[in-house]
């Protein structure tokens, strides 16, 4: 049995003129660093269940789907975007891109500011090239990333945050991926975080999709943070029930470098995030957080890979997941200790409520430990609610949809603890609630 899935999709055998409307066209460099993608994307293909990393997840719905490049947007976005921005302030930087391309309308990239840049991957490729360069061609060395490959490939537009030596960003920069499909399209954008030494950046991100077509968003997004500098990535994935999401975030930290991430997860209809971290540098600190939730026949997949590679690093993992209807949930974390990597602190935990007996999650935590001076631990848990808490709660006169919402909800709240209060914590608690009130009565899922 093949290892990879071969997919025919119209916007690949039409590259060429795909290709000379996309950022960047006529770049050298760039139209050459694509066709070598494209012809990695034609060599890999798509990677199938017995790929080990993708044993959990089957690509092959979306490889039978005929996706093409979303085209420019007609007319308005089907969302209020001050309602759906990313849990900033609504006073700061933000970006916003439709169907892949940016929206300057509605983005405000705010005024030049010294040792800062904020804006869009095609404008970076026109005046900033020298900086973006190297980065697109470091991930493009990776030929058996077929995704990644196919991004590098067909990269759209993208959020581009290049903060010098010490800057500090005082509110997060907000970033709004929308999509609109009215046919089977695909998008995908690219985004390249660099925080210089010693500086702080916070960056906050959303997508969000509506439309009566099916649609693939995969995004690729590097963050960089030099010696002492710190990034703060918060992200919410809700992509229409019809969507594909699939999502790759790398990173690398120099020495003292800190890495804070959260992603929330609760829509497309078959999603995948996947987190590569490397922590190159001595002492460097890596914290990802998050909560996926998922009902029907939704399937969520969260993969990480953290790997210490200088000596004092730390590193905590933490995602709890609900699962109602035929929802399938996966988790694979991996921690990986390099033979140098002496004094490596890293932990990760992986918690599941399954709400349906037709639920499904498969765990997966590993450690891959080559030094001899470590702290590492892993676990998973899983299982229904406690039936002796629900009689407690309805013996303080709580209904039976009400109790079980209430222990739905202070399971999920662990999950957020890691955010601070603001606009953003705000956010992920109005993404609860407004799950929980569409959850089905407890009576009709039980008979389902």
């Amino acid at each position: 049995m093949s290892r990879r899935i071969v997919a025919e999709f119209p916007f690949v055998e039409r590259f060429d003129e795909v290709a000379a409307g996309l950022p960047g066209a006529g770049l050298d460099w760039l139209d050459a660093l694509r066709r070598d993608s494209l012809d990695a994307f034609n060599r890999v293909a798509l990677p199938s269940t017995r790929v080990e990393a993708w044993k959990y997840t089957n690509l092959k719905d979306l490889a039978k789907t005929p996706f093409d490049i979303a085209a420019s947007p007609e007319g308005d976005p089907p969302f209020d975007l001050d309602g759906i921005h990313a849990g900033g302030s609504g006073a700061g930087r933000r970006l916003v891109f439709v169907n892949g391309r940016f929206d300057a309308g509605r983005s405000r990239t705010g005024p030049p500011s010294e040792g800062l840049a904020v804006l869009s991957l095609g404008e970076a490729l026109r005046s900033r090239a020298r900086i973006v360069r190297p980065h697109i061609e470091r991930l493009s060395s990776l030929e058996d990333e077929a995704l990644l490959a196919l991004n590098t490939a067909f990269m759209m537009d993208g959020c581009v945050i290049v903060a010098g030596d010490g800057v500090t960003i005082d509110l997060p920069v907000e970033t709004v991926f929308v999509n609109d499909a009215r046919s089977p399209t695909s998008v995908h954008p690219r985004n390249l975080v660099v925080a210089g030494a010693g500086s702080r950046i916070a960056l906050t991100e959303t997508h969000v999709g509506a439309g009566p077509s099916e649609y693939w968003s995969n995004p690729v997004t590097e963050i960089v943070v030099a010696a002492s500098a710190s990034v703060v990535h918060r992200k919410i994935q809700r992509e229409s029930r019809r969507a594909y999401h699939l999502a790759n975030t790398r990173v690398t930290l120099a020495e003292r470098g800190t890495y804070r991430a959260f992603l929330m997860s609760v829509g497309a209809g078959l999603s995948r995030c996947e987190i590569d971290a490397t922590l190159e540098g001595e002492g460097a600190d890596c914290r990802l957080d998050g909560a996926y939730l998922a009902r029907d026949r939704q399937h969520t997949d969260i993969t990480t890979r953290v790997t210490h590679a200088g000596s004092g690093g730390s590193s905590r993992q933490a995602f709890r997941g609900v699962l109602d209807g035929r929802s399938r949930g996966v988790f694979q974390g991996r921690v990986s200790v390099r033979p140098d990597a002496q004094r490596t602190d890293g932990h990760q935990l992986n918690k599941t409520l399954l709400l349906s007996n037709d639920a499904e999650i498969d765990t997966k935590p590993e450690l891959e430990i080559y030094a001899d001076d470590v702290k590492c631990s892993h676990g998973a848990t899983a299982g229904h609610l406690d039936e002796l808490e629900l009689l407690y709660l309805r013996s303080r006169g709580l209904g039976a949809e009400e109790a079980r919402r209430v222990l739905i909800r202070a399971f999920v709240a662990e999950a957020v603890e890691s955010v601070e209060d603001g606009p953003f914590r705000d956010r992920l608690d109005a993404e609860i609630d407004d799950w929980l009130s569409r959850e089905p009565p407890a009576d009709a899922e039980a008979g389902a």
